[in-house]
Order: C-alpha cells, then sequence, then structure tokens
C-alpha cells in the first residue's frame, strides 16, 4: 500500500520516525530507489538484533549528541549515517503567556507568595518524580516554597501517598493535566525535570523561553542544552540529597533564579 503511495503522488523522498517506520522506508527503497531518512527521538528501547540495525538501516536523524552516541554504541552505526538536528520548539506560545494567566493559574493551585516549583512530566519513574519528592523530604520546612506536579500517570497515586507520608502535603500539589504549559510555567519561578535518562529534554527549552529558572539532572542530553551555573543548574542524575541542595540553593536566591532565567531565554533563542 505504500509503495502505491508512493508511485501515485511521485514522492522522491521519505521522512521516516521511529524504528517500524523506517523498516518500511527500507523495504520501499530496496524496491523503488526512493531515499530515506529515519528521526530518532529515543534510543529504541526493548529492540531485539541491535547490531543488525547498524547495517539495515542508511541515514538517520538524531534529536541530540546524546542519542547519536547511543546508536553508534548500541546498534553499530557508523558516525558518518547519523546526523544531529536538535529539536526546535516555537517561541510564541511562551512568551504570549500573561501575567493574568500566571496569576490566575495560581490562584487555582492554592498558591499565595512562595516560590514556586514546577515537575511538568508523565508521572512515571523515569521522570525522576520519586527522587523529587525525597529530596523534598530533605528540604527544610520552614522554606517558603510550594511544588507542583503538574501531570498524570500511573505512578500518581503511589507519588502522592508516598508524599503524604513524608508529611508533604502543604508543599507539593499534584494538579493533573494542564493543558496551557505556558500559563504554568509562567507561574512558575523553577522547573524541575529530575530525569534518569533525558533523550533531548523539550520542557527544559519550553521553562527557558519562558525565562523560568531550570534545575535539571545531568542524564542524557540535558548537558547540551544547559551548561551548569551559566543558564540553569544541574545535579547528579538520581542524587536526592544533591538535588535538595540545589533546591534549597536557587529558592532562596532570588537574583540568581532571575540571572539563570534570563541566561535561559538567550540560551534558548540563540541554539
Amino acid at each position: 500500500k505504500l509503495a502505491e503511495i508512493v508511485q501515485k503522488h511521485n514522492i522522491e523522498m521519505i521522512h521516516a520516525h521511529h524504528r517500524t517506520a523506517g523498516i518500511f522506508a527500507e523495504c520501499i527503497f530496496r524496491g523503488m530507489h526512493v531515499p530515506y531518512v529515519i528521526s530518532i527521538h529515543n534510543i529504541w528501547p526493548r529492540t531485539p538484533l541491535r547490531k543488525f540495525h547498524g547495517k539495515f538501516f542508511r541515514r538517520l536523524i538524531a534529536v541530540s549528541e546524546f542519542i547519536k552516541r547511543e546508536m553508534e554504541k548500541q546498534f553499530g552505526f557508523a558516525p558518518e549515517c547519523i546526523r544531529v538536528i536538535h529539536n526546535g520548539v516555537d517561541p510564541a506560545p511562551f512568551e504570549r503567556a500573561s501575567h493574568e494567566e500566571a496569576a490566575e493559574f495560581r490562584k487555582k493551585s492554592g498558591i499565595e507568595d512562595e516560590i514556586v516549583l514546577s515537575l511538568i512530566a508523565r508521572v512515571t519513574r523515569a521522570k525522576g518524580h520519586y527522587i523529587l519528592v525525597e529530596a523534598l523530604r530533605l528540604v527544610p520546612r520552614e522554606l517558603k516554597y510550594k511544588c507542583l506536579i503538574v501531570g498524570e500517570g500511573k505512578e500518581k497515586q503511589k507519588l502522592q501517598q508516598i508524599a503524604s507520608g513524608h508529611g508533604l502535603n502543604e508543599k507539593v500539589r499534584f494538579t493533573g493535566f494542564e493543558a496551557n504549559i505556558p500559563a504554568v510555567l509562567k507561574a512558575s519561578d523553577i522547573m524541575l525535570l529530575p530525569s534518569y535518562q533525558e533523550p533531548f529534554g523539550l520542557a527544559v527549552v519550553e521553562a527557558m523561553l519562558s525565562r523560568t529558572a531550570v534545575i535539571a539532572s545531568d542524564s542524557g542530553a540535558i548537558p547540551e542544552i544547559i551548561t551548569h551555573e551559566h543558564d540553569g543548574l544541574l545535579f547528579r542524575a538520581g542524587d536526592a540529597t544533591a538535588l535538595a541542595q540545589t533546591i534549597q540553593r536557587l529558592v532562596a536566591d532570588k537574583g540568581l533564579r532571575q540571572r539563570l532565567g534570563e541566561e535561559g531565554y538567550r540560551t534558548a533563542h540563540r541554539r
């Protein structure tokens, strides 16, 4: 069927996304000599016969240097077969977000004058939610902040129970799904991304475009976006103590938050 579509519309090149689409593209190339490229957004987890793929596929686009290195190492791709093109983010929605929208979101979330931390992601272990809750347990209770867990996921209920067990009900709010992410970021003083492995980190770029200071793990491609102490703060992935110390430092230092937010904004536009 795909071959019929290619022939009918005289398609000259195929852009496939992920591994399965790439297999179809390779088959079409072998039968019709239509060139193709595959965009890779993660490291193809649970893929069998990994080294076979490096000999089977021809040209790939990786969204980060991290993915490129892992594809070469795990799948046997030659370096010249993979080109890195970072994901882009349209800045307009984040720059248009108004103070009124942000104030409404803060009010809805029960926030007064506290410093707002936000983790905006599907609630899973991989995104580092459990490490964050453990870190907040270590942060002094008198520190004036609220942490918003924005998103849904199968781990949400368990995470809520753990946060409650740590006595964090007054500090951590689970907002559930939020459609207006630019408003959430506008309402946030600090965006958190404590992932164990991040293939790119679109959320980091979105926060930068919102002039929101970022604390993120040093996993995956995040160090390709953030230069530590210049346009964000990094901590060792999985290290709750380091995360707690970084949160405490940034909550207490308004000048640092503002500087990181402005430098992050410049970085997002420059790259």
